[in-house]
C-alpha cells in the first residue's frame, strides 16, 4: 500500500516559490519569507504523490513576473501552471499573451498595494479594475485573491457577479474565504458556522458556480492544529453546496 497521500497524481493549486538570492523582493513587500527553493518543492511533492501544481505567484515579488516565468520553467511546464501578478493600469495584451505562452493560467489581486485589505471601497474597485484588465484577452483564466474580512463579502457579492462572473473570469479565493472553524468563531455565533458574518454570501456564490473557495492554509482560520477538526463542518458545507467549486492547495 502507498504511502503517498495521492498515489495516482493530483494537483496541488497553491503554493509558492521563494528564491530570494537569484531573484531580490520587492522593496515594497509588506512581507519577507524564507526561501523555498524549486528543489525543495518538488522533493514535496514527490512525498505526496502529487503530479501537477499551481504555482501562486508571492506577493512579496511584486508584479515583476520575471520569478514566475523562471520557476514554471524550473518546476517544469507541463506538469505546472503559474498564478501571476499584474499592474492593471500598465500590463498590455501582449504582456499577457506572453504569460500565457508561458504557462500563466490567472492572475493574483494583490490587496495589500492598493492599501485596500481593510477597506471596502477600494477593494470593490481593485477587483473591478483587475477584471477589466483581463476581459476579452483570455477566456477561461482565473483571478484570485486573499482578504481578511469575511464581513466584506455580503457587499462584494454583486460587485463580483456585475464585474468578474459577467465577464467570463474564474474568480478564486484563498484560504476558506476566510471563514472561522468552531475554534476561532466569535462569540455571538454561539458556536454556529453558519452564523459568521459573510458565510451566507460566500455560501450562495459557490451554489452559483461563482467563486472558487481554496481548502488551503488551515492555520488562519483554526487553531486546532495539527489536524484542525473543526474545519470538517465547514468543509462538508461548502462542499454540499458545490462540490465542483472546491479546490486543495498546500500553501507550501
Amino acid at each position: 500500500m502507498s504511502s503517498q497521500l495521492f498515489p495516482n497524481g493530483g494537483w496541488d493549486v497553491h503554493h509558492h516559490i521563494f528564491e530570494p538570492e537569484r531573484f531580490p523582493y520587492d522593496p515594497n513587500r509588506h512581507l519577507t519569507p524564507p526561501p523555498a527553493s524549486t528543489k525543495k518543492y518538488n522533493d514535496f511533492k514527490k512525498s505526496l504523490g502529487l503530479s501537477h501544481s499551481v504555482l501562486t505567484h508571492g506577493l512579496s515579488y511584486g508584479a515583476d513576473s520575471r520569478c514566475l516565468n523562471a520557476f514554471t520553467s524550473d518546476l517544469g511546464r507541463n506538469v505546472t501552471r503559474g498564478i501571476a501578478v499584474i499592474d492593471p493600469e500598465t500590463t498590455i495584451p501582449a504582456e499577457l499573451q506572453k504569460m500565457h505562452n508561458n504557462g500563466i493560467r490567472g492572475i493574483r489581486v494583490n490587496i495589500y498595494r492598493y492599501g485596500a485589505m481593510h477597506d471596502l471601497e477600494l477593494q470593490k474597485a481593485t477587483l473591478s479594475a483587475h477584471a477589466r484588465a483581463l476581459s476579452g484577452h483570455f477566456t477561461g483564466w482565473s483571478m484570485a485573491f486573499t482578504h481578511t474580512h469575511p464581513e466584506f463579502w455580503a457587499e462584494l457579492k454583486p460587485v463580483i457577479e456585475r464585474d468578474v462572473v459577467s465577464r467570463g473570469i474564474r474568480l478564486v479565493t484563498d484560504h476558506f474565504a476566510l471563514l472561522k472553524g468552531a475554534s476561532m468563531l466569535p462569540e455571538e455565533c454561539e458556536g454556529d458556522l453558519t452564523r459568521q458574518q459573510g458565510f451566507q454570501a460566500v455560501l450562495g456564490l459557490v451554489r452559483a458556480g461563482h467563486l472558487f473557495v481554496k481548502i488551503s492554509g488551515p492555520y488562519r482560520v483554526s487553531t486546532q492544529a495539527p489536524d484542525f477538526e473543526d474545519l470538517r463542518p465547514l468543509v462538508r458545507v461548502l462542499f454540499d453546496a458545490n462540490p465542483q467549486q472546491l479546490l486543495w492547495g498546500s500553501d507550501w
